[in-house]
């Protein structure tokens, strides 16, 4: 199945550059041109991915530095976080923020020290400097976390969630990580959960805080930070994709629904531009059945409004941001002998439009980006539609 968050989430970010980085991912959020201490998220699975070189950064989001992946808080250049995916994300975890300059030169994708076992519908995130994955399954679901060190090119295991999940809706934000609503225990596609926790990096702990509200329980939604807000789009839950929008105070520990998404969607990515939110890419609960608009919401007058469409409409892929851009990498149900996109596209909010870039190394679904160092990792994945979990690994940037 394809992955939301790390976005990767994709995803998998706030919309200047917080404590944990500068940009976002898969569902990631937003771009800063800088490094911060930590990523945000995009995607989807999760995802999330960080700005390159962006003009202001700061837990709040005050001056940037370069981005690290997945959510961050602040309002301007900022960060984000991957998601599940990130989609984004498998997770469609994500959140960033807007930031300056864009990267210049040739795009480049490269390969990285494999992930310890094989990996689909995760979350993936950055904070403190390292790239996160969380959950997933390959084929057992795992409670299993890790952390790349980018500096010596290693992972190493941290404290494991609570229980087994995949599909987490995972951000950041002051270089702490949420995981707000996925599915728990050893089911693949549901009841989902709205359980939601964070994990300190510097204590190595899970800590359980308030649930999402009663009713809207769901995984594989996209996320997308502003502030010390996480937002949380879409997500399934037993067999159905939802339409539900929700924003989560992380400094109150309080949950507050918003108006519904114009349409139900999953395996989505999500980032922040300018103060408000980008929802690309994902799918009904069924994988052919893309969702190819892209959305902007207004935090303020809470209303959607329809922006320019994905050129190669998907769901699963892995989202990250660079420059203030949102990346999907690849994505599940192409027309291929193994079913899985080789896409990577770039949407711009500023501009609103969508760039194309030289295909994967290796095309993936059910996976994240999060980005540091003007870098989107993109750790595990699946090769085929459906399954086929990889302990594959790349980095994708400019030089």
């Amino acid at each position: 199945m394809a992955g939301s968050g790390g976005a990767p989430s994709a995803g998998a970010g706030g919309s200047s550059a917080g404590s944990a980085g500068t940009t976002t991912s898969t569902g990631g959020s937003g771009a800063g041109a800088g490094r911060a201490s930590g990523g945000a998220t995009a995607g989807g699975s999760a995802g999330m991915a960080s700005g390159a070189a962006g003009g202001t950064t700061g837990s709040g989001g005050s001056t940037a530095g370069a981005g690290a992946s997945g959510n961050a808080g602040g309002s301007s250049a900022g960060t984000a976080s991957a998601g599940l995916a990130g989609v984004g994300g498998a997770s469609g975890s994500g959140s960033g923020g807007d930031a300056g300059a864009e990267p210049s030169g040739t795009p480049v994708e490269e390969s990285i020290a494999v992930l310890p076992a094989d990996r689909q519908e995760h979350g993936v995130v950055a904070a403190h400097g390292e790239v996160y994955v969380l959950g997933g399954y390959s084929p057992d679901v795992t409670p299993s976390v890790i952390a790349y060190d980018p500096a010596t090119g290693n992972w190493r295991d941290v404290a494991d969630f609570p229980s087994p999940f995949n599909h987490p809706a995972a951000g950041v934000v002051s270089d702490k990580i949420y995981v707000a609503g996925f599915y728990a225990g050893t089911s693949l596609t549901g009841p989902a959960t709205g359980r939601t926790y964070v994990y300190d990096p510097l204590a190595d702990e899970w800590t359980e805080k308030k649930a999402l509200p009663s009713g809207t329980e769901r995984a594989g939604g996209c996320v997308a930070v502003l502030g010390t807000d996480l937002y949380v789009f879409g997500g399934g839950n037993s067999g159905d994709a939802t339409d539900f929008a929700s924003v989560y105070d992380t400094v109150a520990d309080s949950w507050t629904e918003l108006p519904k998404l114009p349409e139900t969607r999953e395996h989505c990515s999500a980032y922040a531009s300018g103060g408000k939110l980008y929802i690309a890419g994902g799918r009904t609960h069924t994988i052919p059945e893309f969702r190819p608009s892209t959305l902007e919401f207004d935090p303020e007058a809470k209303t959607y409004t329809p922006r320019k469409p994905i050129p190669t409409p998907r769901g699963g892929a892995a989202g990250a941001v660079l420059g203030g851009r949102l990346f999907l990498f690849g994505g599940e149900g192409a027309d291929n002998q193994n079913g899985v996109f080789s896409d990577i596209e770039a949407y711009d909010a500023r501009t609103d439009t969508w760039e194309a870039f030289p295909p994967m190394l290796v095309p993936r679904h059910g996976y994240g980006g999060a980005t540091l160092d003007d870098r989107i990792y993109l750790p595990g994945g699946a090769i085929r539609q459906g399954g086929a979990a990889s302990d594959v690994a790349t980095v994708f940037y400019f030089q």
